[in-house]
């Protein structure tokens, strides 16, 4: 049992700021690695502590303080994700496929997205993630935690099971 942890989760501030000194420069260098930006790092830092601070009543004493404070960078860091994508140049419309040699258009769009519905959550997950909202493989292996060629087959099998439903 870690008794930083412990002083975190019975509403310690010195425990508090004893994580955060000890731990601030990994998480931010995590979070550089991932942005390229010493300010978005930084926030995303702050998002991390801030979340911990708050959540501090779910804390597993048993496990690690890093075990704690990467599980909420990974959460961090996929919210980042969203809300980048969101404020990119070209807006996507809601059920709108974003235009790009890849994007099918032969296939109707209310008839997709009905058809989709039929798919397991997962691959309707993958799918819109891809086609509507424009994530790459990469970036959709690394919001799901999945190998790229696991997300190169779901996107496939989908789009091969929505063309025979369509025909």
């Amino acid at each position: 049992m870690d008794q930083l942890l412990l002083g975190v989760k019975n509403n310690e501030e010195p425990a508090f700021e004893q994580v955060y000194k000890l731990k601030r420069e990994k998480v931010l260098a995590f979070f550089y690695k991932k942005t390229r930006s010493v300010d978005d790092a930084a926030d995303l830092m702050q998002s991390v502590f801030f979340r911990f601070w708050k959540y501090r009543h779910t804390i597993d004493v048993y496990a690690t303080i890093d075990q704690h404070l990467f599980q909420l960078a990974k959460h961090v860091y996929i919210d980042y994700l969203r809300t980048s994508k969101r404020h990119a140049n070209e807006p996507i419309e809601a059920h709108e496929f974003p235009a790009d040699e890849n994007n099918y258009d032969y296939l109707e769009r209310e008839s997709v997205l009905y058809h989709l519905k039929s798919e397991a959550p997962l691959n309707q997950r993958i799918f819109l993630l891809n086609k509507l909202h424009g994530y790459s493989y990469q970036q959709i292996a690394h919001l799901l935690s999945m190998p790229v060629k696991s997300i190169d087959n779901y996107i496939n099998k989908t789009l091969k099971r929505l063309r025979k439903k369509l025909n």
